[in-house]
């Protein structure tokens, strides 16, 4: 999701899964005073909830911006194209992922967790 769509979301309730344990971390107080403007236009959502979509928005944009590399060569596709296992920061990203949420969903008492990401990040010779 995009930081720009999470107004019209705000009106919806929140079920989203919290960790075990608490982060807290101090603020500009710039972007303080823009949480606060926020939080007193959308009542409905708590100050911890719009950090977590605001964040969660921004981790998704700079996770499509990580460059990707071909590594392996992975089978052909239908029409022909060859694809590759990515390689680089986007995949480091995506298996450094896998294992905090892994270790995360243990803390929760899931004690067999799924992956974050499922199956592999696939990228054209040119790491599209």
């Amino acid at each position: 999701m995009k930081a720009k769509d999470l107004a019209s979301v705000w009106g919806s309730p929140d079920n989203s899964r919290l960790t075990a344990k608490q982060s807290s971390f101090r603020l500009p107080v710039h972007v303080a005073a823009k949480l606060a403007a926020l939080a007193e236009m959308y009542p409905q959502k708590t100050k911890t909830q719009m950090v977590a979509d605001l964040l969660s928005a921004a981790l998704t944009d700079l996770e499509s911006g990580l460059p990707a590399f071909p590594g392996e060569i992975f089978p052909e596709t239908e029409d022909g194209e060859q694809l590759y296992e990515a390689a680089g920061p986007a995949q480091l990203f995506r298996t450094l992922t896998n294992k905090f949420y892994a270790e995360l969903e243990m803390e929760l008492g899931n004690e067999t967790p799924e992956p974050f990401y499922k199956g592999s990040l696939l990228v054209t010779r040119d790491g599209k």
